[in-house]
């Protein structure tokens, strides 16, 4: 299996596991660090399949905004989609560097409305968008 396509797969499975965790208790610390680890992952996949994604462009980025920013430069997204991601990358970096800080009331919000489920909305839509760069 090809990269971006194993990144993709990757993807679907964590937003999958976040689906079967909807419905979690996240006053419990454990579900909470367990939820916050899936976003975590998730996120990270998802940057992953964009920096490859570019490699196989041909561009270079610096650091993960960066990346995005160069999606939308290529209108590969929508500025709602890059405010969105940028935000995405923010909350990653919160979870891994200033993980004490994470609000359980945003986490909660997060699963209730599904949030997650737009970074393999996108990720779709990019492999449509530049296809002819998938996986070459």
């Amino acid at each position: 299996m090809a990269i971006l396509d194993k990144l993709l797969e990757n993807l679907k499975d964590y937003t999958s596991k976040l689906d079967e965790a909807n419905n979690v208790d996240l006053d419990s610390w454990f579900n909470l660090f367990a939820i916050l680890h899936l976003l975590q992952v998730q996120a990270q996949s998802f940057i992953d399949l964009v920096q490859t994604l570019l490699s196989n462009m041909g561009i270079s980025s610096q650091g993960y905004r960066d990346s995005i920013r160069k999606l939308y430069e290529k209108n590969l997204i929508t500025a709602e989609e890059r405010d969105f991601l940028i935000s995405v990358v923010g909350f990653m970096n919160i979870i891994v560097h200033e993980y004490a800080t994470v609000n359980p009331i945003f986490v909660k919000k997060i699963m209730e409305n599904k949030e997650y489920r737009r970074l393999l909305e996108i990720a779709y839509n990019l492999r449509e968008k530049a296809k002819n760069y998938w996986d070459c």
